[in-house]
């Protein structure tokens, strides 16, 4: 968020002099907009622990579970993206504090206009609007009490001009600690990142799209991985239960016991044997379906790593060219 308020407000309150009218009123976006959006950044990170979780499980798998040469292929491929996706969760944390603390600061400067507003109201001062008017530049053939009057209403605008010239470097200050922030947990450089388009005839594509679709597919792709990975150990465990339903079955057949519960024990065998079927038809569909995500998010990261390398890319999921951007804190935060 590198401009929180319009540039014709900025430029009016940098050619603010003294003797000017003096603007109380608030003119950017809610605090609790702001903290709602902060909030919102730190829910994704909790969402992002989820791939922290699966990552680490898969990373830290035993060999006595799963081993070999792909286990291990596997193993060390999981243990790069937990450090890749432990980065993004503590990225997004640290950037949902910021934008928390800066809605606090901007609920405070809220705050101190509205104390600018009272000070002047009670001071006497004359206000159009919310704009505070100095006093008259000269008096003459006054009396004493009136140029005392005069005098007192010259210091009380004196006041509320400091005041307002702190109000406004707080801010500013503030502001750019939010972008420090983003330039720090978010690698987003928003005058940068503004001009940086990856374009392809009427077609265009930016970067924060990019980087939220390459996440949004390899998170889908973990769960996919992950249900995929259930169904197999759930094969594996009717294997075993089969086996030992048949082990049974013989050791009854050879010690001769009743055809009826021979005959028992063979169904439950068949039964067992159905749902093994059943199961390792479904683990199949799981792991055609893990294959697919996998890929979308093996190419959602080849057009992130396409587009910040520079090459022009075709999106051709959009019909037309995007809106010009709004004036919503989503768009400011790239």
């Amino acid at each position: 968020m590198t401009r929180v308020l319009v540039d014709t407000i900025e430029t009016q309150q940098d050619k603010l002099q003294f003797g000017d009218p003096i603007g109380c009123s608030y003119h950017w976006l809610e605090p609790d907009r702001i903290d709602a959006y902060g909030d919102s950044v730190r829910r994704l990170a909790t969402k992002v622990e989820l791939a922290v979780d699966a990552f680490d499980r898969t990373a830290t798998l035993s060999e006595d579970v799963f081993a070999g040469e792909a286990a291990d292929t596997l193993r060390a491929r999981a243990g790069r993206r937990l450090e890749e996706s432990t980065l993004v969760r503590d990225n997004l944390r640290g950037l949902g504090r910021a934008i928390n603390a800066y809605a606090d600061v901007m609920r405070r400067h809220r705050e101190g206009l509205e104390r600018l507003h009272a000070f002047a109201t009670g001071s006497g001062l004359e206000l159009q609007g919310n704009r505070i008017m100095p006093p008259v530049e000269t008096i003459k053939d006054a009396t004493q009490t009136e140029l005392d009057a005069w005098e007192t209403s010259w210091k009380a605008y004196r006041e509320c001009f400091d005041l307002k010239i702190e109000l406004r470097d707080i801010r500013r200050a503030n502001t750019r600690e939010l972008v420090r922030a983003l330039a720090e947990f978010a690698d987003v450089h928003p005058d940068k990142d503004r001009a940086r388009l990856v374009a392809a005839d009427a077609n265009q594509v930016t970067f924060g799209e990019l980087r939220r679709e390459a996440a949004e597919e390899a998170m889908e792709a973990v769960e996919a991985g992950d249900r995929a990975d259930a169904a197999r150990r759930t094969v594996e465990i009717l294997k075993r239960r089969e086996q030992s339903a048949l082990d049974s079955l013989e050791r009854l057949a050879l010690a001769d016991r009743p055809h009826e519960e021979i005959a028992a024990q063979a169904d439950r065998v068949g039964a067992l044997h159905r749902e093994l079927v059943d199961a390792r038809t479904e683990a199949r569909d799981l792991e055609v379906t893990a294959d697919r995500e996998l890929a979308e998010a093996h190419r959602a990261a080849r057009d992130l790593d396409t587009a910040e390398s520079g090459t022009p890319r075709a999106d051709t999921d959009q019909v037309g060219l995007r809106p010009a951007p709004g004036t919503d804190l989503r768009d400011r935060l790239g």
